[in-house]
C-alpha cells in the first residue's frame, strides 16, 4: 500500500507552517486553591487555553525526560518514526541536575506519540 504525503514535504520541518506560542496552565480547585500548574509551556498559537490545559496537565510528562538524546536507526523505520534514547555522552558533559527533566512543549509530545497515530 502506498499512501500519498499530503500535508508536509520530505525533507522539511514538519512543524515550519504552524506557529508555536509560550503560554501558563493553571487548574483551580472551586476554592481557588492551585491543583496544577506549568509555565512557560509552548503550544500551536491557533490552540485554545482549554487545549493548552488539557496538553499540560495530561500529555506532558513531569519527569524522566532526557536533556539530549540520540535516534536509534531501525532498517525499514522512516526517520520521523525511529525512536530516541537517552545520549549518554551528551548528557555527561552537562550538570547533573539539568539531564533529566519534564516536558514542556507540545512537539515533544507529537514526536513522542507519532508512532501511536501510525499504522503499518
Amino acid at each position: 500500500m502506498k499512501i500519498d504525503r499530503h500535508f508536509t514535504q520530505e525533507g522539511q520541518d514538519p512543524y515550519q507552517n504552524l506557529e508555536f506560542e509560550t503560554r501558563s496552565s493553571v487548574i483551580r480547585n472551586p476554592d481557588g486553591s492551585v491543583v496544577s500548574e506549568w509555565n512557560e509551556v509552548v503550544v500551536p498559537k491557533q490552540w485554545s487555553q482549554v487545549a493548552t490545559d488539557i496538553m499540560a496537565q495530561k500529555y506532558f510528562r513531569k519527569a524522566g525526560v532526557p536533556a539530549a538524546t540520540k535516534t536509534v536507526r531501525e532498517k525499514g523505520v522512516p526517520g520521523w518514526l525511529q525512536r530516541k534514547v537517552a545520549d549518554d555522552k551528551a548528557l555527561a558533559k552537562l550538570p547533573e541536575d539539568r539531564r533529566f527533566g519534564g516536558e514542556k512543549d507540545a512537539r515533544q509530545v507529537f514526536d513522542r506519540l507519532c508512532g501511536c497515530w501510525t499504522y503499518w
